[in-house]
């Protein structure tokens, strides 16, 4: 029976899977649109055919976001979410593949986060699975002895001091992508009066936050407005709005990210703070696609900062390559494991 390598990276917003031997076989947004079928919900779309039917009618259907904040809230869905992915890349006939995977979770996620995924995974049709911290991850997508790694994804930030032995130090913060929108949707309504959708945030975000503070573009949105008072609340209303607007959203949630960074060091044992004022620290995730922020960070934090090469998939990849590299992952998990 053929054997299937995998590397998933379970995100709150995206699920990477790189495939060994292979490479990066699949990147959705980890969404589906969901319907009940006598007794239980049932995916009809996933991915991205998934988001662009949220912006249509849905009919009796519903919007299932089965990851929050790193941790499987809806382990049905998850599990159903993966089985979908898992057709799309996985070969079809009638002997199915055997299928192993490395799949990568956030750094603080407890006893029973960890039991939910690995449930998860098995039920999607993965027959053996291995669960990995991300930074670990990210480590190995460095090639690195040692390093401080941030992420800044969608519904988390994992900032962790590690090792070739594991993680020394670190701490995750629901401070990210999501909490940057909420921030920008309310520093809208106070100083405009208008609620956008999150859709148009999300889309304002991507394409017009800088950190840049000299970006003076301004672009023109569309929302409802605010104002109860002389009952215009809930009409449509257009505005523009700046690049400086949105600095000043998230600015704040941005200097506290830095905050835990600065804590994480000042608990980082001296030779490992030695090999990071050596390197600097490693940025990953979505929102270090924002103009800037890279800057912005190594201004605050007086040391380099260095963003992967691949920002988006670097947990995936590097996830993969424990597979070539065992007795590395087992140093860290502490676990003699059989990848090969």
């Amino acid at each position: 029976m053929a054997m299937i390598d995998l590397s998933i990276d379970l995100g709150s917003k995206y699920i990477t899977i790189y495939q060994r031997g292979v490479g990066l076989v699949l990147r959705e947004p980890a969404i589906a649109i969901a319907a009940r079928d006598k007794h239980r919900l049932e995916i009809r779309e996933a991915g991205f055919r998934a988001q662009n039917v949220m912006t249509g009618a849905l009919g009796g259907a519903k919007v299932i976001a089965p990851i929050s904040e790193g941790i499987v809230v809806d382990e049905e869905m998850t599990a159903q979410l993966l089985q979908y992915f898992l057709s799309k890349i996985l070969p079809h006939g009638l002997i199915k593949p055997r299928v192993r995977a490395i799949v990568s979770i956030c750094s603080s996620s407890s006893g029973s986060d960890r039991q939910a995924v690995e449930k998860c995974c098995l039920k999607a049709g993965i027959k053996e699975v291995t669960l990995v911290e991300s930074p670990l991850s990210l480590l190995a997508y460095t090639s690195s002895i040692g390093g401080l790694f941030v992420d800044i994804g969608g519904g988390k930030t994992e900032i962790a001091a590690v090792t070739n032995r594991g993680i020394i130090n670190g701490c995750t913060v629901n401070i990210a992508g999501d909490a940057f929108n909420m921030a920008i949707i309310d520093h809208l309504v106070r100083k405009y009066g208008v609620r956008l959708g999150e859709f148009t945030v999300e889309h304002l975000k991507t394409s017009a936050l800088s950190f840049y503070i000299n970006d003076n573009a301004n672009y023109a949105v569309s929302g409802a407005a605010k104002d109860a008072e002389d009952a215009k609340d809930g009409s449509p209303r257009s505005l523009y709005v700046s690049a400086n607007d949105l600095l000043c959203a998230v600015q704040g949630l941005v200097d506290d990210i830095i905050e835990v960074i600065m804590s994480v060091l000042a608990q980082t044992p001296p030779e490992l703070s030695a090999e990071i004022l050596r390197k600097g620290i490693f940025v990953s995730g979505g929102s270090m696609h924002i103009p800037g922020i890279a800057d912005y960070l190594e201004q605050a934090l007086e040391l380099p900062v260095t963003a992967l090469k691949d920002i988006d998939n670097a947990v995936a990849i590097g996830g993969a390559r424990f597979f070539e590299n065992k007795e590395m992952l087992s140093d860290m998990l502490g676990v003699k494991l059989n990848l090969l």
